[in-house]
């Protein structure tokens, strides 16, 4: 059995994508990019064993300014999966599926150790199952539910999973001349920009999701014509707009935002009829739209459940390698922090979470187990 740790530009991470079903969450370039944001190192944990294969895109991240880490910590590194749903590849016959994962992950640990690689954080998709040897070697966290459409189901059937009110507002929104086109990215991106950073601003959401210009141009050039930007219009003006990533057989929601001056609160629901049945028509299989922030069951959730009958739940995969040098930054944190860190379901890694502000004990951070999530 192989096992090592690749760099972006290994011939075998793009050689196992060209041999399993996989989403733009495994491409390397994904891996960068998510890299350059976190100011971590891209790299896929790559297992091999008589032709069967296991491929997890991660971010090494230096330990380097947290707190209370030795100058011996900092050599030290932790893993995060890129932002999204990077789920671990597996290359296997169905029954061999199991053991081969269980083997494989001990062989990671070894090659994780080597490589002075801390803890490991993977955010796992809704629309694949997940071996039970994963929690057998971490912990396995259900967060709340993700949404998707099953474009494999009848148009009719689809539209009766509509929500009864959004198909009311869609009527009226087409009555008033209101559409949803295809913008070119070039042609789009300013607008979107200011809709999207705009809804940020409404919703208070934290600085983590105010993703840069630059971001979204290099999104676009690995992706090409899989990204998708909608808008929707009402002659002249843009009401709203949004982006869609189409891969392997699933379209995924990413961003959106709307004009909430323009007084159209329900242009996203007609975004979403169109992508979905352009998704349909152009043959894949799922339009999933993602859950509530950090998983939870908020207005976001209650929004794309208004779409579909399908659910799924949003899981997260934590493993601690080193538990000895882990537990010395919990202790470290706790004491910098004045409070207890919280446990394997709360933030993790633990030792990452920001220093509550001074007179506020508990105060909001964004969790690395937020899952992606989409504004509406």
């Amino acid at each position: 059995m192989r096992c090592c740790l690749l760099d972006p530009r290994d011939p075998r991470w793009r050689q196992v994508l060209a041999e399993t079903p996989h989403e733009f969450y495994h491409l390397p370039g994904y891996a960068e990019l998510e890299a350059a944001r976190m100011e971590g190192a891209a790299r896929a944990v790559w297992v091999e064993d008589a032709g069967r294969q296991w491929l997890l895109p991660v971010v090494l991240r230096p330990l380097k300014g947290v707190p209370g880490a030795t100058e011996e910590d900092a050599t030290w590194r932790d893993a995060v999966s890129p932002y999204g749903y990077p789920h671990p590849l597996v290359r296997a016959e169905a029954a061999e599926v199991e053991p081969f994962v269980r083997a494989a992950l001990a062989a990671v640990e070894t090659a994780l150790r080597a490589e002075k690689v801390l803890a490991v954080f993977v955010r796992c998709s809704p629309l694949e199952s997940l071996a039970p040897a994963y929690a057998e070697r971490g912990t396995v966290i259900e967060h709340g539910p993700c949404y998707w459409l099953d474009l494999s189901e009848s148009p009719e059937a689809l539209h009766q999973q509509v929500r009864s009110r959004y198909r009311s507002y869609l009527n009226a929104l087409r009555r008033e001349g209101v559409e949803a086109v295809w913008a070119p990215f070039s042609e789009g991106l300013g607008t979107f920009l200011d809709l999207y950073y705009r809804t940020m601003d409404r919703v208070g959401a934290a600085r983590w999701y105010y993703f840069s210009r630059d971001y979204f141009e290099h999104l676009a050039s690995l992706l090409g014509e899989n990204l998708w930007l909608c808008e929707v219009r009402k002659q002249e003006q843009v009401l709203a707009s949004g982006l869609f990533a189409a891969s392997g057989r699933t379209v995924q929601y990413l961003f959106s935002g709307v004009d909430e001056r323009l007084g159209q609160p329900h242009a996203t629901k007609l975004m979403m009829v169109e992508v979905r049945d352009r998704a349909r028509a152009a043959g894949y299989r799922f339009f999933h739209l993602g859950g509530g922030v950090g998983g939870a069951e908020d207005a976001l959730a209650q929004f794309k459940r208004g779409f579909t009958r399908h659910a799924s739940p949003f899981r997260s995969w934590r493993w601690v390698v080193e538990a000895e040098r882990y537990q010395a930054l919990i202790r470290a944190w706790e004491q910098a922090a004045g409070v207890p860190a919280e446990g394997p379901t709360g933030y993790f890694p633990a030792y990452r979470k920001p220093l509550p502000e001074a007179g506020r004990p508990n105060s909001p951070a964004v969790s690395t187990s937020s899952p992606a999530s989409s504004v509406a």
